[in-house]
């Protein structure tokens, strides 16, 4: 990673600690709601982690049944957001979802639980493709 990208990344970290800081101050949750956080560099932050329950996909049935990540970046119309370090952490991170909980048998996004337009076309299109 070259110097500018460092600092592109220094900036995720902070965005992770200001949505963990939001999570606990503004809505009296014990940490961040996400078990895992991605940043378009391919890094993964991890936020409740493994076997945490997770308060990010909208509804307590959800919440009981799915673990969450949360791609930190944009996923606009149009455009492709999501960048190949990011898809390849993606799927390495879900497979490892997969090899701890091998009951699991779905990966559904955000906008099953909630009507939402998150994660974004790409994501979702992405997220259809991968098997845990």
């Amino acid at each position: 990673m070259n110097a500018d990208e460092q600092q592109l990344h220094r900036n995720c970290a902070a965005r992770v600690r200001g949505m963990q800081r939001y999570h606990i101050e503004e809505r009296e949750w014990l940490d961040v709601a996400y078990n895992h956080v991605l940043c378009g560099h391919g890094f993964v932050f991890v936020g409740r982690g493994f076997g945490v329950r997770s308060a990010a996909n909208g509804t307590t049935e959800a919440n009981d049944g799915y673990l969450a990540i949360c791609f930190l970046g944009d996923d606009s119309v149009g455009r492709a957001d999501v960048t190949p370090q990011a898809r390849q952490t993606l799927e390495l991170l879900i497979a490892e979802y997969g090899r701890r909980y091998p009951k699991a048998t779905e990966i559904r996004p955000h906008s099953d639980f909630v009507a939402t337009a998150c994660p974004g076309d790409e994501l979702r299109a992405l997220i259809s493709r991968l098997r845990l």
